[in-house]
């Protein structure tokens, strides 16, 4: 048996009881069990499960492939077509799980960008502030300015169609809001003992950052980049339906609506599955978001559920 105490869950030295820190397995179970107990969060994960299950396995899942112009269009659904088939003959559900890949891709890809950008920049001019500060808020101010799809429709046609052109416009229409975010939450662990303690015994200013503000400061920022993932969804399928996002035939939620209107009369179900499949996936990531937020947040943990 060792004899070192602290290696004893419980044991006591000079009549103080010393325990063992809760593994980081532990921890990860305890926050999903929390997680969890939030109302519509067991949802939430199941619809985003799902959707990365489709996207991760898509060439097995499509019955047929999702460009190929079948000779039977706007077939009913069938044993052969699910969902049936569009105005060129080509698979429905096919198309939909393809476009779970384009959905997630841009979502994650756009929100790490802006994440990464808005908080590199919210943190430095909080913990600076001065000028650095001034010139940088007044930035995200005036990108603030413009709604956030207009931005990023600006920026995709300006740029040209494609999925990098997609991921960079609502990245960059998501960076104000993070760095605002950020920005908040260092100004005020700046002030914090802790950070003052570790400026007096001679720590650099990005080791502070990095080492300090920052882990104290995801909570927030991890809460506002899930939210962000439903705006990215919704962004990019807006982008596709007015024809600036996604170029055919690649598979995408927004293409297949836009693609379809003007069948809505004749054959609606072309436009309501692709419509499903974005709103499912936008209320789950507000809904996760909200989970994350009560998680973190005690002070409002139950007010949504």
């Amino acid at each position: 048996m060792s004899e070192n105490p602290i290696d004893t869950k419980g044991a006591e030295i000079n009549g103080f009881v010393v325990r063992k820190p809760p593994s980081r397995l532990v921890i990860a179970f305890r926050f999903f069990r929390h997680l969890l107990s939030v109302r519509l969060a067991g949802f939430a994960l199941v619809v985003i499960l799902v959707t990365v299950i489709m996207a991760a396995f898509a060439p097995f899942l499509a019955p047929h492939d999702p460009t190929f112009a079948g000779p039977d269009p706007l077939a009913s659904p069938s044993m052969t077509n699910l969902l049936g088939t569009d105005q060129l003959g080509r698979d429905v559900l096919s198309q939909l799980i393809y476009g779970a890949r384009i959905a997630l891709a841009v979502s994650t890809g756009a929100i790490l960008f802006g994440t990464v950008v808005g908080g590199l920049l919210g943190l430095v001019s909080g913990y600076f502030r001065g000028v650095l500060d001034a010139v940088v808020m007044r930035v995200v101010d005036a990108l603030v300015a413009f709604p956030g799809l207009i931005l990023a429709l600006a920026l995709a046609s300006a740029l040209g169609p494609s999925v990098k052109t997609v991921i960079i416009a609502i990245g960059v229409a998501n960076v104000p809001w993070i760095a605002r975010i950020a920005r908040s939450e260092a100004l005020t662990i700046r002030e914090s003992q802790y950070v003052l303690s570790a400026y007096a015994l001679g720590a650099t200013a990005p080791r502070i950052i990095l080492r300090h503000v920052l882990p104290n400061a995801l909570a927030p920022i991890l809460v506002q980049s899930t939210l962000g993932m439903g705006y990215a969804v919704l962004s990019a399928a807006a982008l596709s339906f007015l024809g600036a996002g996604i170029p055919p035939p690649t598979p995408d939620w927004g293409s297949m609506v836009q693609f379809s209107f003007g069948l809505l009369n004749q054959d609606p179900l072309l436009s309501i599955v692709p419509g499903v499949a974005i709103f499912l996936l936008v209320l789950a990531f507000n809904l996760l978001g909200d989970a994350f937020r009560d998680v973190f947040d005690p002070r409002v943990r139950g007010s949504l559920s």
